[in-house]
Parts: structure tokens; sequence; C-alpha cells
């Protein structure tokens, strides 16, 4: 086998492994949207009802949920890699309580069950999609407001400054 054979090869490994095999084993990167909690613990509860007294809309209540969430999880591209088990977390009590790094999936998820669970959203109001971002899939949420979609990203273009109706792309 020539060498660009061998580099096609180890590309093409790459990318099945990572953006396929990897969608089928991580908790909240599958092929279809997530699955909500049986049980909300009563913290997750208590914030629901903190952000939706805060609020007056959907926007208002969106922002507020986006807001904690970047303020409470964080990401960043070092600890992506060497905190990688993290990945697998899927016990939304055992994320809740471990403030901190999360992946995207993972702080989404969390901005998933505040919002599916508010007076102001219902599950079909938010989808989950994937966008290739710096070599690695990369995950956010679009949330339907009055009848538009709106991009939510709170672990990529919220934590490069960003914030809603933008996600993170390609590099960066």
């Amino acid at each position: 086998m020539t060498a660009l054979s061998w580099i096609i090869l180890i590309i093409v490994a790459y990318f099945f492994l990572v953006f396929f095999v990897l969608r089928l084993l991580a908790p909240f990167m599958g092929f279809g949207g997530y699955r909500l909690p049986a049980t909300i613990p009563q913290a997750v509860k208590d914030k629901i009802t903190e952000l939706e007294n805060k609020s007056t809309d959907q926007l208002s209540y969106l922002q507020a949920a986006y807001d904690f969430v970047k303020s409470r999880w964080r990401a960043t591209r070092g600890e992506v890699v060497y905190k990688f088990h993290l990945i697998f977390r899927d016990d939304i009590e055992k994320i809740w309580d471990a403030p901190g790094f999360a992946h995207c999936t993972t702080t989404n998820f969390v901005l998933n069950v505040l919002l599916a669970n508010s007076k102001f959203f219902k599950a079909d109001d938010i989808k989950v999609k994937h966008q290739f971002f710096n070599f690695t899939p990369h995950q956010y949420l679009v949330v339907k407001i009055g009848g538009k979609w709106t991009d939510a990203d709170p672990a990529g273009a919220g934590i490069r400054g960003k914030g809603l109706g933008y996600h993170a792309k390609w590099f960066g």
C-alpha cells in the first residue's frame, strides 16, 4: 500500500469513528432528538421556576436559560480531549451537581431540559443539530420562538462571545 492510500484510509477511518460510531455511543449525540429524563431533580425544577418568574415570554426565558447554562458549564478545546470520558454522562442529577466542564452535548441536554419542562416551550419546539467544527462533530440547538427557529449554542458560539442566533462553524 502506498503512503497516500494509508493517509486516505486513516482519514476515512477517523471520520467513520468520530462522525458515526461516536454518535451511536455517546448518550446525547444520537441521530434523533433527546429523550427527556423520566424524573427531574428538585434543584432543576426550582431553577425552571426561577427562570420562569424572571421571564415574560419565550425569548426572555430562552435568554435566561441560555445565560444560566453558559455561566454554570463551559467547554474548551483542551478539556474536550482530556476530559473525553465525561461525554458519556447521562444522568441529569449528576450533571446538575457537577458544574464546570461539559461537552456541547451535555450543555445542550441541560438547556433542552430547562426549555422543554418550562411553561414557555414544549419538546417539539427544540431540535438538535450537528455541525462540523474543528475536525469533530459539534452539537447545538435550534429553538422555535413565534414560528421562527433561533440557534442556541452555549458551548460553541456562547463561549466565543456570540449570543443567541449563532452557532459555532468550521473552525474557531
